[in-house]
């Protein structure tokens, strides 16, 4: 059975971004598997948890993604996550991103609307020079 859970908060905390998410870590899986995917229908960006032989999926949904692009702007390293009882950081979170977002730039292949909305929220992101 597929386990997902969708991050729809987030904060900035004396520069670190701070996600947060209502369970605990238990329930999100074992250890952060640092890699990200994309639900493009669901319009969210994933990051995975292992939990023994299949992954956990977090879904971060658009409500979140000026904290995202703040995270590659600002170079202060990866996000935690804040469960009901700790925080866990999500390694590997701003690179796989970050390697996303300019994958996504142009290729219809993740969906027109996703595709859109990517190269709209990251722009400033994308209009940096190489």
């Amino acid at each position: 059975m597929r386990i997902e859970h969708r991050i729809t908060e987030g904060q900035l905390k004396d520069g670190t971004v701070y996600f947060t998410y209502g369970g605990t870590e238990n329930t999100l899986g074992h250890s952060p598997a640092g890699k990200m995917i994309t639900d493009s229908d669901a319009l969210s960006f994933v990051y995975l948890f292992e939990d023994g032989e299949e992954y956990r999926y977090l879904h971060f949904t658009q409500q979140v993604w000026p904290l995202m692009q703040h995270l590659i702007e600002s170079d202060n390293g990866d996000p935690f996550i804040e469960c009901e009882d700790g925080c866990v950081q999500l390694i590997g979170f701003t690179e796989e991103l970050t390697m996303l977002v300019f994958n996504i730039e142009g290729n219809g292949n993740y969906g027109e609307e996703f595709m859109l909305a990517v190269e709209q929220a990251f722009k400033e992101t994308l209009q940096q020079p190489s």
